[in-house]
């Protein structure tokens, strides 16, 4: 039985929140004949929101959430962006007033199969290579969700299968929609803000199985493996050796710091074909495999687009490899953990020295836990406002820089055969940068000057 009734049976629908999905929920709505009540957290909500709520002539309620507006509603359509603990919704799920996000609405019109994928990390990259994925194997594919495409504005006739990235807070309001398969990538401590406790995080990634046919989940985390789905409904993923049997299909074989992709006894691919880089970007791969794998699309039929895939920007990306130096653009990693798992990742696959640039606003985060993964670090350039907070927790000597230029030819210098550098700053960017990605194309400009440097003399 779905959780939710069609929509018009609702009298009076309530969107909760003006962000990118509330307002596609917003336009949806309108173009199903459906005049929601709507609410947003803001005083000022941005303009291209009022200016939809105005011209459609709906009612608008701004500010600190009215409790008997919205306990009127008889059905509250919650952006992910809102806290569930808000008082108001609070009361209204006491009041037994459903609280579903687009998942739901999705649900109810959505005519294709549909791929989810979660995770602490790497959710982006999986669900973009799996589309592509789909696309090579012929299908029409449409993505969407929290990659930055509400999954409403996605929703077509023509969709051979969806592929849809969910938000632990996507997951919370989700009841009804049937996944063909799911893959929960990893678990680490993130959004503890807005959950009770770890154990709470957790339960909400694992709602992505409530509702699937099959269950993806990561070999090397126990944590992610779904527990009410039978072995024939699982396939897993790890950096350990790949099985005959189900679940555990897809692994990784190491050989003089090589890694190769294997799917039951077939050798798939190596790292060194890749335009990826790095342990956790093979565990997302394989994921990507094992997702258009539940659709009857076999491993070695889309190996090419797996080679081609660049990834997303300023994610481990592949910016050079020249003279022996591979040169990893990582600049989205604004903290400790997404940096972390950019050098665990790499560690592995590198033969020569790995080198790390990292530094700028650390938002007063605790870097003495860094020091674990700075001891697989061969040399440290630090840049930016909290530079010496992150040297100090580094064994050996850092070197310290005042710009990208320069973090790039102290990089070369130290740089021998088979080396990588990578940016991975641990650090927000807005001391130096207007945001994560003008400093990541400004580390790929000084990449390319330095190269072309090298290669010209």
């Amino acid at each position: 039985m779905s959780y939710l009734a069609a929509l018009d049976n609702y009298d009076s629908i309530g969107v909760v929140g003006l962000g990118q999905s509330g307002l596609s929920c917003v336009r949806f709505l309108l173009q199903q004949g459906l005049r929601p009540v709507v609410f947003d957290t803001r005083e000022q909500p941005p303009a291209p929101a009022l200016q939809l709520v105005q011209e459609a002539g709906l009612k608008l309620f701004t500010g600190v959430l009215d409790i008997a507006e919205v306990l009127a509603c008889d059905l509250l359509v919650v952006s992910p962006g809102l806290d569930l603990r808000n008082p108001a919704l609070q009361m209204a799920a006491d009041a037994d007033i459903p609280l579903v996000g687009d998942a739901d609405i999705f649900a109810q019109y959505a005519q294709a199969p549909v791929l989810g994928i979660t995770g602490s990390n790497g959710k982006s990259t999986v669900t973009k290579l799996t589309a592509e994925l789909l696309s090579a194997a012929g299908k029409k594919v449409a993505m969407g969700g929290n990659i930055g495409i509400p999954m409403l504005d996605v929703l077509a006739a023509d969709v051979d299968v969806y592929v849809l990235e969910l938000s632990s807070f996507q997951l919370d309001t989700m009841h009804d929609l049937r996944l063909h398969a799911a893959a929960l990538l990893n678990i680490s401590d993130d959004h503890l803000d807005r959950y009770a406790s770890r154990a709470h995080y957790v339960q909400s990634k694992h709602r992505i199985y409530n509702n699937a046919s099959t269950g993806i989940w990561n070999r090397d985390q126990r944590l992610t493996a779904p527990d009410h789905l039978a072995f024939e409904q699982q396939l897993s993923f790890g950096s350990d050796s790949a099985e005959l049997e189900v679940p555990g299909l897809f692994g990784l074989e190491f050989d003089d710091s090589e890694a190769t992709l294997y799917y039951r006894d077939q050798a798939l691919l190596r790292a060194s074909e890749l335009k990826l880089s790095g342990v956790h970007n093979l565990l997302n791969i394989q994921a990507a495999l094992a997702l258009v794998q539940t659709l009857g699309i076999e491993p070695q039929t889309v190996l090419d687009a797996v080679r081609n895939f660049t990834g997303l920007p300023h994610r481990c990306e592949l910016v050079a490899e020249a003279a022996g130096v591979r040169w990893v653009n990582d600049s989205k990693a604004t903290n400790i953990g997404a940096a972390e798992a950019a050098i665990q990742g790499l560690r592995p696959l590198v033969q020569g020295k790995l080198i790390l640039i990292a530094g700028g606003d650390g938002k007063g985060a605790d870097f003495s836990v860094f020091r674990t993964a700075l001891k697989q670090v061969d040399e440290l350039i630090v840049l930016g406002r909290d530079a010496e907070r992150v040297a100090q927790h580094y064994a050996g000597t850092a070197i310290r820089v005042s710009d990208m230029s320069q973090a790039v030819a102290a990089a070369a210098q130290q740089a021998i055969e088979h080396s990588t550098v990578l940016l991975a700053p641990a650090c927000a960017s807005l001391d130096m940068y207007k945001n994560y990605e003008q400093r990541g194309e400004m580390f790929k400009a000084a990449v390319l000057a330095q190269v072309a440097e090298v290669t010209h003399g």
